[in-house]
């Protein structure tokens, strides 16, 4: 038992871990799992809301046994543990939803159903993303982009936080530093890369600044119970907050990302949300007063919790505007709500450079997926503080395998660009990047499949496993999709860990080495700083890309390797989602590549998953790898229409690896692989 959790969007300077006080989000849901069911709870309320769970004593008249018993479970049991949970609302009527499951991606599903699902981001945000407080200057930006470049290490986005404005005025550019801003983003975009600017809700209260001027003549910001503006402090000093819930001024804060409103902008600028909880610096909690009256005469007691949603959503809406609904928009926001996930990717907000931070994102980056907010990441290396070499190569190697990836620090540490710290470490970290890169087809597959199904891209093992009861308490590895099986080292000057394997008679095989590890036991793995524990499981199939490139938007058309792990009745199976990545033909006009893959019978086969569905693409297959092919093969053949190829192939046999290369077909094509 602990404290009740709070939900109260608040900014919590360098919070505790493993306490349930309010942060910078608040979704009311929970989600109970066991072997026989799943079920889910959402109570609609953005008031200040606490949660206090308990374990109580036996009971036969739970919500859980009740639900069980409806879908046939015939285990006869008297008395079974229960959770309770008293849930409490300072204002707000119940709005409640019940999710019945009975399984984990059934819950996911219905309760996508009422919140909404992540829509498929542009490919490039999945990829890295380099960030910190601040880069100084044009030529700043310039030299770092050069040491990616220099140190060959790819990257897609360069961020810049609160000090490129004009002090602190959103919208603005600080001339001085950044005289050219259209030119640096060209210059960026030479690269494929893309630029994020921040955008706080805070407004510098100066009658010189544009947007506060038109705002405050038209009565825009949130108000005192008197009827004046409130006015509080944050960044730029005395600040006032618009009102988002007034849908004229959602729609008149959306138009400020214009290029005609947003002067420096350009295509390809994307937007960050930060210090919308709202932070308030002498606010009570740091946060606005609860009397604080918004429109329709609602005091901020009542949708408190709402108004950061209501930037990030404003913000979506103004990017997506300004390509005329054709580009897809990214949106990072800091604050959260159940249903942030249809426009904005989150953040675990200001962690620190300690051991204990890494380890705690995976479970926090869990508990948002599974809660429908599933582009989710944390800042890696820590926001406060400097971590050593060995920490922040561990987080590269963490958080290359989590949904949102990016670096970024205080303004008071030390810089930490990847190649800072010795060139092992640099060797060591652009393995990490290149590593995410070449699983970016795997990623955007699971992105496609998410918006479609609201089956988050990571999951606790007990989502794909439901009914291993021993996974049901793990939370230091992870799923990405059903076929990756992720255990980060979260620990210092370890050699040796052990991981749980599940699975009823399922195969796990090391991505790097394809050494085989049977389901079901915890294994011993010894580890160094090469790599973390990654494990495919038998029965899969994933799409790779293995060719180097500087950006995601360059390998676009590159060739697709499939790695191929079969399971102990040698098949697997497996998909592949492409399209432009970045704009919404693949809804407007069904421009996309849906395949799926199956090995069976010494065959594997690509076939279409939307025959209906049209996308010109010079990619193929350039590579299947095989893991647990038990003999070297005679012959290998391949059927493409009335074409048919005998690639090479060559067989490892301490390693079970049948390598084919070569085969040649498109992605885009029917084709038959046979083994004989």
């Amino acid at each position: 038992d602990t404290d009740p959790y709070r939900f109260f969007n608040v900014d919590v300077f360098e919070y505790d871990i493993q306490n349930p006080m309010a942060l910078y989000g608040s979704v009311p849901y929970i989600l109970a799992h066991n072997e026989q069911a799943s079920v889910g709870f959402f109570w609609l309320n953005a008031a200040e809301g606490w949660v206090d769970i308990s374990n109580d004593k036996l009971n036969t008249k739970n919500l859980l046994s009740t639900i069980k018993n409806f879908f046939g479970s015939t285990k006869v049991q008297n008395e079974v543990p229960e959770i309770t949970t008293h849930w409490m609302f300072e204002s707000g009527i119940f709005d409640g939803f019940f999710f019945l499951g009975p399984t984990p991606k059934d819950v996911f599903k219905q309760y996508g159903l009422i919140t909404g699902t992540t829509p498929l981001p542009p490919i490039w945000a999945l990829a890295y993303h380099q960030c910190r407080w601040n880069y100084n200057d044009e030529d700043d930006i310039k030299n770092v982009n050069a040491g990616f470049e220099h140190n060959m290490i790819p990257m897609d986005v360069l961020w810049l936080d609160i000090e490129h404005t004009n002090g602190k005025r959103y919208f603005t550019w600080d001339t001085s530093k950044f005289p050219d801003p259209e030119k640096m983003q060209h210059d960026i975009g030479m690269y494929g890369r893309k630029m994020v600017t921040i955008s706080d809700p805070h407004i510098k209260k100066d009658d010189g600044y544009q947007v506060y001027a038109d705002a405050k003549s038209r009565r825009y910001f949130v108000q005192n119970k008197d009827g004046s503006d409130y006015e509080g402090w944050c960044w730029p000093g005395s600040s006032m907050w618009l009102d988002y819930l007034n849908p004229e001024i959602f729609d008149w804060y959306s138009n400020r990302y214009s290029y005609a409103n947003y002067k420096g902008s350009t295509s390809n600028l994307f937007l960050w949300n930060d210090m919308n909880e709202p932070s308030v610096f002498n606010g009570p909690e740091v946060t606005f007063p609860k009397d604080v009256v918004h429109f329709g005469d609602l005091e901020n007691r009542d949708v408190h919790n709402i108004y950061g949603m209501l930037q990030h959503m404003a913000t979506f809406k103004g990017l997506f505007d300004r390509s005329g609904g054709q580009e897809r928009p990214f949106v990072l926001t800091r604050s959260f709500f159940a249903g942030s996930q249809k426009t904005s990717a989150v953040w675990t907000g200001d962690n620190a450079a300690e051991w204990s931070h890494l380890k705690m994102a995976v479970p926090m980056l869990l508990s948002l997926s599974v809660t429908g907010i599933t582009f989710v990441g944390a800042d890696v290396g820590g926001f406060f503080r400097n971590p050593d070499a060995k920490l922040l190569v561990r987080w590269y190697q963490a958080a290359s395998f989590q949904p949102f990836f990016r670096e970024h620090a205080h303004i008071d540490t030390a810089r930490r660009e990847p190649w800072l710290f010795g060139d092992d470490n640099t060797r060591l970290i652009r393995q990490a990047i290149e590593t995410r890169y070449s699983y970016l087809p795997y990623w955007y597959t699971l992105f496609y499949k998410q918006e479609k199904q609201a089956v988050p891209a990571m999951l606790p093992l007990w989502a794909i496993f439901p009914h291993d009861t021993q996974t049901f308490k793990i939370e230091d590895s992870f799923m990405i999709g059903n076929g990756l099986l992720v255990h980060p080292i979260t620990d210092a000057d370890v050699t040796e860990v052990s991981i749980y394997l599940p699975g009823d008679n399922t195969i796990w095989y090391d991505i790097r080495t394809f050494v085989p590890h049977n389901s079901s036991q915890t294994a011993l793995i010894t580890v160094d700083m090469e790599s973390i524990p990654v494990y495919q499981r038998g029965g899969t199939i994933i799409p790779q890309r293995l060719r180097k490139r500087r950006s995601s938007m360059l390998a676009l058309n590159d060739p697709i390797t499939l790695v191929v792990a079969l399971d102990k009745n040698n098949e697997a199976k497996g998909e592949l989602y492409m399209d432009d990545g970045h704009t919404y033909d693949y809804k407007k006009n069904r421009q996309f590549i849906y395949r799926r893959f199956l090995f069976k019978n010494n065959e594997l086969k690509s076939s279409s998953l939307d025959p209906s569905s049209k996308f010109d693409t010079s990619a193929w297959i350039e590579r299947i790898i095989i893991i647990g092919y038990p003999k070297n093969p005679n012959k290998v053949s391949i059927n493409s229409g009335e074409q048919t190829a005998i690639p090479l192939h060559s067989y490892h046999d301490q390693q079970k690896l049948l390598i084919i290369r070569r085969p040649g077909p498109s992605v885009s094509t029917d084709w038959t692989l046979t083994i004989s």
